[in-house]
């Protein structure tokens, strides 16, 4: 029988507050058996590079990678906030290693072909024996959002995306556990009730509130991609807030 596996994603807004940062890594923490973080954080990013001079351009809220971007964001995601999440992680009891996808060839992804978004990368291959390897040896890996191409060059991931096919990779091997932790204890029948949460969200029912615009903008990469994870031998995905995180009666279930 696989063992248990447990993926969870947080976003940066979450990132950029102490208060539940430290909330997030404590809740965390108590997650039992193996398990895996990985983080995004753009607007510390965007802070740091107005400072530096270099400003980020946006398109669907996503950064456009250019050189200068990309030396940015390796420098925040792989450097900054790795070492902070790591240090946190450790003062919990915590034995974490921060990684990129370069790191042990962890991630193999392919520049986007659109090429509106520069150097923005899309998984190739999740190297699964690697990660085991960690997790085999009692190491809990902190991802940042930047892989490579196999080519010596280095690209930044989505981060909803990423996590989702590092899931179905890891589906093969563990009872995989897909966690996405935001700001929302869930996915909201009213944007404007945070306490309106759907409990339990079925593919049927998800279609039909796109179809009626119920559904916001900004959670639809999410549930796309739960629903990926889904399709592709991922036991369960829950998006929570860090308030809820280990909590298995809240937050929304994503189900088939």
């Amino acid at each position: 029988m696989n063992e248990n596996f447990t993926i969870v994603k947080v976003s940066g807004k979450i990132v950029e507050k102490a208060d539940e940062l430290r909330t997030f890594v404590k809740a965390f923490a108590g997650i039992k058996g193996k398990k895996m973080l990985i983080f995004s954080g753009n607007m510390m990013a965007q802070e740091i590079g107005n400072k530096l001079g270099i400003k980020t351009k946006l398109i669907n809220d996503r950064p456009v990678v250019d050189a200068g971007t990309l030396k940015l964001l390796t420098m925040v995601y792989g450097g900054l906030v790795s070492r902070l999440f790591v240090s946190l992680l450790q003062g919990n009891k915590v034995n974490a290693l921060g990684v990129t996808g370069a790191d042990m060839n962890l991630i193999t992804s392919a520049r986007l072909t659109d090429g509106q978004l520069g150097d923005t990368g899309q998984v190739r291959h999740v190297n699964t024996a690697g990660i085991a390897q960690l997790v085999d040896a009692g190491i809990v890996p902190v991802l940042a959002p930047i892989t490579h191409d196999g080519r010596g060059n280095l690209l930044f991931n989505e981060t909803d995306a990423l996590a989702a096919e590092i899931a179905r990779a890891l589906a093969l091997r563990y009872n995989i556990t897909l966690i996405y932790c935001f700001e929302k204890k869930g996915v909201l029948l009213n944007t404007d009730d945070p306490d309106s949460v759907l409990a339990e969200l079925r593919r049927t029912r998800y279609k039909a509130m796109r179809e009626m615009d119920i559904i916001k903008d900004w959670f639809v990469n999410k549930i796309d991609n739960a629903y990926s994870a889904i399709d592709h031998g991922v036991k369960e995905v829950i998006i929570t807030c860090p308030s809820q995180l280990g909590k298995s009666d809240k937050g929304t279930h994503i189900k088939p």
